[in-house]
């Protein structure tokens, strides 16, 4: 999501831009990294690889290793109950002992950057180590930080369903939660997409936030025409989709992460279904930040089967290129369905998979599947072409210029975006 803005920095201002990441390999990332060392001869660096930690190198490997045993217990289905909850806070408290001994590396490096530096980093990043660390002392040093979004926000209301849920916490669930961020940490401004000031902001994904007059709604420059125009001028040049027969329609399933009240079920059996349509050529891409395994278990686990997640794996293709072979895409809870928007394929939102709802519906541009056999009758009953009917085209204009372009140029759009993060005019 951040990319845009650095591509724009790095080509108009030849600003100087430092990529870090806490982790040595950035997962889904490999596109938007050979972009960056091709274009611009920047590579991502890793933070914990800078002079101010050589000293501090078992405490990193030591601080790495009690992570992988906490993702390693939380793919386990079974467990006893309260000595798994008193490992759970033992293990946080080591990770966290860890973090206040790291966090005298972190204040050393903040405190070589001058005044004059800017510090992003992605929403919810701000909250968890090492950034919370970073940006706690970014604030004291008077050095501006700012949150950008990850992706766009597509719900008009949303509900984390189970251990998610932290509308009324627990004192079981508020302790770790505690041991494990710490006091919350804030940036100076967020720079969000239309609409997520009243949406994300005053959702129970952020229940605590409070801080509204931080939050400016501006553009989202990766779901703009001109940059989904860049980029994949790029990725053409070295990867093309060629799956599937040429006379079917081409069918991608975007996934969106379980927890959010999703009924696993339905969920399941999309797969099940849609790679039996012999009119269809099927490929499902797991959501870049979900954990796809994980998901599957927990869905064989809800059927009480081990049925066989059926379909091409799209894991290892970039979404702007499967939006570009797509002739039609499914979306319950994804931005991905922005891109989509952008390349003219027919959105299906199965609106049963959950109990939210979407922009996407409440602007009626993406065709409603109130059940499975409306989806299976929509796919097998109708060509390419009658779903591209289906779609009312100059709603789905009306909607991009409202919530991207809005009628901008890319330059002006990113000239907007650049002085709102290094000038702060947008918060004059």
């Amino acid at each position: 999501m951040v990319l845009p803005f650095i591509d724009y920095a790095l080509t108009k201002y030849k600003d100087s831009v430092i990529l870090f990441s806490d982790k040595g390999y950035i997962v889904n990332a490999d596109n938007h990294l050979k972009y960056l060392r091709t274009r611009h001869h920047l590579e991502q660096k890793y933070f914990y690889g800078e002079q101010c930690f050589r000293r501090y190198e078992k405490i990193i490997r030591f601080h790495e290793k009690v992570k992988q045993i906490q993702y390693n217990r939380g793919k386990r289905r079974k467990s006893i109950r309260y000595v798994s909850y008193v490992i759970t806070l033992i293990l946080l408290m080591i990770n966290r002992a860890n973090e206040i001994v790291l966090e005298r590396p972190i204040k050393r490096y903040v405190g070589q950057l001058t005044l004059s530096n800017i510090i992003m980093v992605y929403v919810g990043g701000e909250s968890v180590f090492p950034y919370s660390v970073i940006v706690k002392y970014a604030e004291k040093r008077c050095i501006k930080t700012i949150g950008y979004f990850q992706g766009f926000y597509l719900y008009s209301n949303l509900k984390i369903s189970g251990k998610a849920l932290t509308v009324k916490r627990s004192i079981r669930r508020a302790v770790p939660d505690y041991i494990k961020k710490g006091k919350r940490q804030y940036c100076n401004y967020y720079l969000v997409g239309k609409s997520m000031k009243n949406t994300f902001f005053r959702s129970a994904a952020s229940i605590d936030f409070n801080k509204m007059d931080r939050i400016v709604e501006t553009v989202t420059p990766r779901y703009t025409k001109g940059w989904t125009k860049i980029f994949r001028a790029y990725l053409m040049k070295n990867e093309k989709i060629n799956y599937g027969d040429e006379k079917k329609t081409n069918v991608v399933f975007f996934l969106s992460q379980v927890k959010q009240n999703v009924n696993y079920k339905e969920f399941i059996n999309i797969f099940q279904l849609l790679s039996k349509l012999d009119n269809i050529n099927f490929v499902y891409k797991p959501h870049t930040r979900g954990l796809f395994k994980t998901q599957k278990d927990a869905i064989r686990a809800s059927l009480g089967s081990d049925k066989i997640i059926s379909g091409y794996d799209g894991s290892h293709i970039n979404s702007m290129l499967l939006s570009a072979w797509a002739d039609v895409g499914i979306v319950f809870g994804s931005s991905i369905a922005m891109q989509l928007l952008l390349d003219d394929v027919p959105i299906i939102v199965p609106s049963y998979v959950h109990t939210n709802t979407t922009i996407l519906e409440k602007n009626k541009i993406c065709i409603t599947a109130n059940c499975m056999d409306e989806l299976i009758s929509i796919l097998a009953n109708n060509t390419k072409d009658d779903i591209r009917k289906l779609i009312d085209n100059a709603r789905v204009e009306k909607f991009l210029n409202e919530y991207f372009d809005a009628n901008k140029d890319y330059e002006q759009i990113m000239q907007e975006y650049y002085e709102a993060v290094v000038n702060n005019k947008l918060f004059e």
